[in-house]
């Protein structure tokens, strides 16, 4: 077959037309006929899924099958069942059409020819040539087929690290003696090398884990093949192609996991400091691996109008017992308003002003019942959304002496702690995010000891008590880390905890977290907000909601840019994630005061072989642009270093104290604006990045 390079315009208008066809095969196997073969979890909903996902990118194509076989379908996933689909698709494909195969289940390595092989339903462990798939066949039958356009998808450890059948936590461990993963990539890189219209993704890299989420209900690997056909991995024109599928997957995949693992060492970090050492393992590291060469591409779906968005299910209830409208300070109303603009959240906001505690009550009552309400747990197709429910209560405390304890809300409003606790306790279908901002407060361990309540999918109690002298000082900390956080990446609450234990400790505020539940990522900012944003209607006893969908008021460092460089700028960033560009860059604009932080921050939106690239073209429209910021040509004396290290510290550890002393010795004239810059470009996180520029420019 000779090489050849489809255009995606092309590829699509033949599609559209009817002229080629679209070819897929989802194979998926749960429960195997030989007991060696432990039963895995998702496998068959995986299948499932999928095919729901492909209905709805591929609409618009008249001329496609797609061709299922998992443990519920007619044909189940029999090794003569998946041959005999396969070699029809092989005889009848023509040179225009395009085929996807896919694979969920177990592969193992046969000991005596040291060959790859995918296990079918009735597959044998002591005789897997015969009677499963192997990787040489399979390669075999792919490049019989006259598709010039091929995409092969598998979703299991084994293309990772054979060795733990299944990966992942619910699933058991089963011993091979080698690591067949690297005699499977050298089939899949001899087979691309052959046709440039070819190309393999797999769920991880050599040596690593496919992992499964009960929050996700699939193998996180094909939850984003998921999400991606269902339009997250469109891009400007609409177009779902190979290759544009795999940077969206890579990217999520490797977030949710650094999310994961980020709200474990939080939990772990609780239950050192209460001597359990019994402690929670972090996921490994898991990278979708990609093999193709040349520069084909392929088509497999267009963003279908017909889909709704997903909302995810998110909801606010802010009451506020202290609300004093003549405070210039931030105030509830304002953290109102940046939950729903970037959180998603719909909120009611109560002011104890207006409302009783019957009127209180019913509001967290209502919040609970929603929870509990199947409508609140959505699902598209196989697609799990659990809903997640946010309680910020305002006021002071009062203890009384036979133990129990009030949260006072406004003029004889009283809220017990048990009464609080029997509430959360019924909205066991939920995440639960539950913050009390209680000034002056002395006893918060005690809250937030009685109200854990151990719900399934996660609860997170922030306490706070700010002091007398400020007493929005904590409510002002929540508004900001929210207000500067980058929603499009979203901010998981376990980050969240420890940039307010940061704040927290600056300005005295005596703070109390808990993080529970190691099965889903609670997050306070879900990420990619422009796809949970909707109109909604106010709910309950709201102030008028209309203003809160406006953007809050963010902090600007000031960086200014002329038209012309905007608009190349803009076009740039628009070629890699499409139609939001225009939208990313004026919030990173407001956000910086430095060219290299703009950048960075603007990279941290593609895919990472991408960054370097866009880094490198985005300095070159902006190197004749020199700002000066708020520090000037100010010289760096030792108080300005003290304070640079330990800004630095906070971020990046001991090793700041290194960083900032080599680059003084390198450039002994720097500037404190040029040190600034060069330490911003030694933080990893963008947004980190940010926030210390803008401390040190203060």
């Amino acid at each position: 077959m000779s090489p050849v390079g489809v255009g995606s315009s092309f590829s699509t208008n033949t599609l559209r037309t009817g002229e080629a066809k679209l070819w897929i095969l989802l194979v998926g196997i749960n429960d195997y006929q030989d007991d060696g073969l432990p039963s895995l979890r998702y496998p068959a909903v995986d299948c499932q899924g999928l095919g729901e996902a492909f209905e709805l990118a591929t609409e618009g194509f008249p001329n496609k099958e797609v061709i299922i076989h998992h443990d519920n379908t007619a044909q189940p996933p029999t090794r003569e069942v998946v041959r005999a689909s396969l070699q029809r698709i092989v005889s009848q494909t023509q040179a225009q059409d395009s085929l996807l195969l896919y694979f969920s289940g177990h592969g193992m390595l046969e000991p005596s020819q040291q060959e790859a092989v995918l296990c079918m339903r009735d597959t044998r462990k002591d005789d897997l040539l015969a009677t499963g798939l192997g990787m040489n066949e399979l390669v075999r039958m792919l490049s019989e087929s006259s598709a010039n356009q091929q995409l092969l998808c598998l979703d299991t450890c084994h293309s990772g690290d054979m060795r733990l059948m299944g990966g992942g936590r619910a699933r058991n461990a089963v011993e091979t003696p080698v690591n067949p993963a690297p005699q499977m990539v050298d089939i899949l890189r001899q087979r691309a090398a052959q046709s440039k219209g070819f190309c393999a993704l797999l769920s991880c890299d050599q040596g690593q884990q496919s992992w499964e989420f009960p929050e996700l209900g699939h193998g996180v690997f094909t939850y984003f093949l998921m999400q991606g056909l269902l339009g997250e991995a469109a891009d400007s024109h609409g177009v779902i192609e190979a290759d544009g599928l795999y940077k969206y997957v890579y990217r999520e995949t490797r977030q949710y996991i650094d999310k994961m693992n980020q709200q474990l060492r939080l939990i772990n970090q609780q239950k050192l400091k209460r001597g359990d050492s019994k402690l929670h393992a972090e996921y490994p590291l898991q990278t979708p691996k990609r093999i193709v060469e040349g520069v084909g591409e392929l088509v497999l779906g267009v963003k279908a109008k017909t889909v709704e968005k997903q909302i995810l299910p998110r909801r606010a209830v802010v009451i506020d017992g202290l609300s004093n409208d003549d405070l210039p300070n931030v105030n509830a109303t304002d953290l109102s308003r940046v939950l729903k603009a970037y959180g998603g959240f719909e909120v009611e906001y109560v002011s104890c002003k207006d409302f009783g505690l019957s009127e209180i009550r019913a509001s967290i009552q209502k919040l609970i019942r929603w929870c509990n309400e199947p409508a609140s747990q959505t699902q598209i197709g196989s697609q799990k959304s659990i809903p997640t429910a946010l309680l910020y209560l305002r006021g002071y405390i009062e203890e009384i002496e036979d133990g129990e304890a009030w949260l006072v809300l406004g003029d004889g409003a009283r809220l017990s702690r048990s009464a609080l606790r029997q509430e959360l306790r019924r909205a066991s279908g939920s995440k639960q995010i539950i913050i009390l901002d209680c000034p002056e407060a002395d006893t918060l361990e005690n809250w937030i000891e009685d109200l854990q309540c151990g719900v399934e999918n996660g609860q997170c109690l922030i306490t706070a008590a700010a002091k007398t002298e400020e007493p929005e000082a904590f409510t002002r900390a929540l508004f900001e880390t929210l207000s500067q956080a980058n929603s499009q990446i979203g901010l998981p609450v376990a980050s969240w905890i420890s940039e307010l234990e940061n704040i927290s400790i600056a300005k005295g505020i005596k703070l109390h977290t808990w993080l529970s539940g190691t099965q889903a990522v609670i997050d306070i900012l879900p990420g990619n907000i422009s796809r949970v944003q909707e109109e909604k209607k106010p709910i309950g006893n709201t102030v008028n909601l209309s203003q809160l969908t406006q953007q809050p008021d963010i902090p600007t460092g000031g960086l200014e840019i002329d038209s012309e460089q905007y608009l190349q700028l803009e076009k740039l960033l628009k070629q890699e994630i499409g139609p939001i560009a225009p939208t990313i860059l004026q919030q990173a604009l407001r956000q910086v005061s430095s060219l290299e932080l703009l950048v960075k921050n603007l990279a941290a939106y593609l895919a990472p072989e991408k960054q370097q690239h866009f880094q490198s073209s985005a300095m070159a429209i902006l190197e004749a642009f020199a700002p000066q910021n708020k520090s000037g040509n100010k010289s760096v004396d030792e108080e300005f270093t003290r304070k640079c290290t330990t800004q630095l510290a906070y971020i990046i550890g001991p090793i700041a104290n290194f960083m900032v002393q080599q680059q003084l010795k390198s450039n002994p004239q720097i500037s404190r604006a040029e040190l600034i810059n060069k330490l911003v470009l030694v933080i990893p996180d963008p947004k980190q990045a940010c926030k210390f520029e803008q401390r040190m420019l203060k």
